[in-house]
């Protein structure tokens, strides 16, 4: 009966998946099973019955104790020599690295325990060894990556956290410590929530816990949160955080394990407190800019009187909502001997924007409450200069082209304050005259003097009158658009009414400038004998 047992133990050593020996209580190999044989090269045959650390051979190429003759020795003895040796009861169990085992050296997990007779002696010991090599490198590798993703995690510049499937902290990265004045060692390892705390002021699910919940749910419960595929994204007010509470943006996805199973979430949180501020700002400017700009269309012209013998036509198109530029047409029936005639004003503020639309309404006034005033367009624009100069404190001017057009003679009058000279064609000779200046620009000194010329503007003869935007309009290749081309249209059109010259000269500079911005305001005010 006894030989069939051991019969039986020999089986079942040998059936081990891990490669198992035993030895007596005096080192004796007495067991070497198939396992063994596989790992070390070493059959049972040629090991069997050996002693004096035989078996530590294909392990350490020398003889040494291995796990199983330390059961054989006191267990003071192990504890003082063999700090790595963990003890579980009477069995000892080691991880260990063997640099002599294999090419490479090889990771082993060893389990050694003692076997007992009836009586309860130790009469030997039993290890099992493993090769854990793959299963080492696989956890330092986890390691490493763990450790990558917490550099990354750490260096995200939005505030970020990472739960696992039960709501626990598992990073909490720098910004999210500057964010939240709480530091990741703080708060790593918590849960309940916790982390709601510094935005909410209590404890309840942040995005990064929604993102674990189906889809179902959450589109049942949140139809404020934008879904993007599995991620969840939210622009939010939180009353608690920060002093006077802000405006956040925030994303949060599932992460995963290598089977496809969610492990966790990552959520990373940006304060867009500056930004929403900004925007509502610029709405509010935006407004402004939209009112500023009703204001000033309501001083231009809504349509131009009609004028016996002559077709006038006038347009302006700022680049901006407000500009600088401005129009008009005076009619002076209300003024004693002047029922005949029209006031022709066009001109350009210095600068852009509001300043400049703001100049220009000051000084549309006062030169139109002058050219009222005065039926002289010298005297008119000297008057208004001086007026003009007092309130220039910004350093800011005017050219300006003002002229008066009589129906009775067919005569214009005008003075030209610094502006772009009107271009005059001659429809009898085919040829061009421009209107110089007659004085500096308006604005620039107190007591500037102004002089006045005058034209006679015969049937089918054209007068433009323009702002720089139109001249100085530029094209991919940097050219200007110029004098020369405006001749061309003029005349490439002079059989034309104003308003069908006014707008082929604006298409032809629109079609020159191509994918070029507008910089500068553009006004024309065509008149036709």
């Amino acid at each position: 009966m006894k030989p069939r047992m051991e019969g039986y133990c020999e089986e079942i050593i040998n059936f081990l998946p891990d490669a198992t020996f035993v030895i007596d209580k005096d080192g004796i190999v007495i067991a070497w099973n198939r396992e063994m044989e596989r790992l070390t090269g070493i059959s049972a045959n040629s090991i069997l019955g050996k002693d004096n650390y035989e078996y530590a051979i294909p392990f350490y190429r020398e003889r040494k104790p291995m796990l199983a003759d330390l059961i054989l020795i006191p267990d003071t003895e192990v504890e003082r020599r063999y700090h790595t040796v963990k003890k579980e009861g009477d069995t000892l169990v080691v991880d260990i690295f063997i640099p002599t085992f294999g090419k490479e050296g090889t990771c082993f997990w060893a389990k050694a325990s003692p076997l007992y007779d009836p009586q309860g002696n130790v009469i030997g010991a039993i290890e099992t060894i493993r090769d854990i090599t793959d299963r080492v490198r696989l956890r330092k590798e986890a390691q490493k990556n763990a450790q990558r993703l917490a550099q990354i995690i750490n260096f995200l510049p939005d505030a970020t956290i990472v739960i696992d499937n039960e709501g626990i902290v598992q990073a909490w990265n720098r910004a999210m410590e500057n964010l939240s004045h709480i530091s990741a060692s703080d708060m790593i390892g918590k849960g309940n929530y916790e982390y709601a705390l510094p935005f909410y002021g209590e404890r309840r699910p942040i995005l990064a816990n929604l993102a674990l919940i189906p889809k179902e749910e959450l589109l049942s419960e949140y139809s404020h949160i934008d879904r993007e595929g599995d991620t969840l994204v939210v622009d939010t007010f939180l009353p608690k955080a920060g002093d006077h509470g802000g405006f956040f943006w925030a994303k949060a996805t599932p992460l995963y394990n290598s089977d496809g199973k969610i492990t966790g979430a990552i959520e990373t949180i940006r304060d867009i407190t500056e930004r929403r501020e900004m925007e509502e700002r610029i709405a509010r400017s935006k407004a402004e800019l939209d009112i500023a700009a009703e204001i000033q269309q309501s001083f231009l012209p809504d349509s131009l009187p009609v004028i016996s013998g002559f077709d006038v036509a006038a347009r302006s198109l700022m680049a901006k909502e407000v500009g600088g530029d401005f129009f008009d047409v005076i009619p002076f029936e209300m003024v004693p001997l002047k029922n005949d005639s029209f006031g022709i004003l066009i001109a350009d503020v210095s600068g852009k924007g509001i300043p400049a639309a703001l100049f220009m309404a000051l000084s549309r006034i006062v030169v139109r409450v002058n050219a009222t005033w005065y039926q002289d367009p010298a005297k008119a624009i000297t008057s208004a200069n001086s007026i003009i100069a007092i309130d220039s404190k910004a350093g800011m001017f005017v050219t300006l082209f003002y002229g008066i057009l009589s129906e009775k003679d067919r005569t214009m009058r005008y003075v030209n304050a610094g502006h772009n000279p009107p271009i005059m064609y001659r429809k009898s000779t085919d040829s061009f005259e421009e209107l110089t200046a007659t004085g500096m620009v308006i604005g620039a000194v107190e007591n500037a003097s102004y002089y006045e010329r005058q034209v006679l503007v015969e049937t089918e003869d054209i007068i433009v009158l323009y702002t720089d935007g139109i001249t100085e309009s530029i094209n991919t290749d940097n050219e200007m658009f110029g004098d020369v081309r405006l001749k061309s249209v003029i005349r490439a059109n002079a059989s034309q009414s104003a308003e069908e010259i006014l707008n082929n000269i604006l298409t032809e500079v629109l079609k020159f400038s191509g994918s070029e911005p507008q910089f500068d305001d553009i006004t024309l005010l065509v008149i036709k004998g």
